[in-house]
């Protein structure tokens, strides 16, 4: 199962869940959600049938050596992880494409997924969790995509 843990933020948000409105609350005010609630919600998601039945891999998560340290004490150990390098151009178009539908929640790019015609005029331009204004510094933007495999063989 693919699990992006942006993704998952928004959904547990969205559901009303006890971390979702931790995180709420966070995000609201422009700050980062704290590794114990995301890591909390991780695991949980962990958990579910359909993940323990098909393996996983975590998409952008960990994305530091705390977050990485957090997911292993609750016994989330991977078996691989890949880190994708990317120019910072293309990271650059990426983030300044994301635009999101605050009436449904959908997130589009206006290159690599345009939105309909017919919502185009609501929709908002993504912002990174915590970010307080849209940086366009390639540094800034440069975060390790780590991807997470488990539950799949290697012939």
């Amino acid at each position: 199962m693919h699990i992006a843990v942006g993704d998952l933020l928004r959904e547990e948000v969205a559901k009303g869940t006890a971390a979702g409105t931790r995180a709420k609350s966070f995000m609201d005010s422009g700050n980062l959600v704290p590794d114990e609630v995301v890591v909390e919600m991780v695991v949980s998601r962990l958990q579910q049938d359909d993940v323990k039945s098909a393996g996983w891999l975590l998409d952008g998560y960990p994305r530091s050596g705390s977050q990485a340290e957090a997911i292993e004490r609750e016994g989330i150990r991977p078996d691989v992880f890949l880190l994708i390098n990317v120019p910072d151009s293309v990271i650059v178009d990426r983030v300044v494409g994301r635009r999101l539908d605050p009436e449904t929640g959908a997130i589009y790019h206006l290159s690599f997924k345009p939105p309909p015609a017919e919502v185009v005029d609501r929709l908002v331009q993504v912002r990174a969790p915590g970010a307080r204004a849209l940086s366009l510094s390639p540094r800034s933007l440069r975060a390790p995509r780590l991807l997470r495999a488990q539950g799949q063989q290697r012939d």
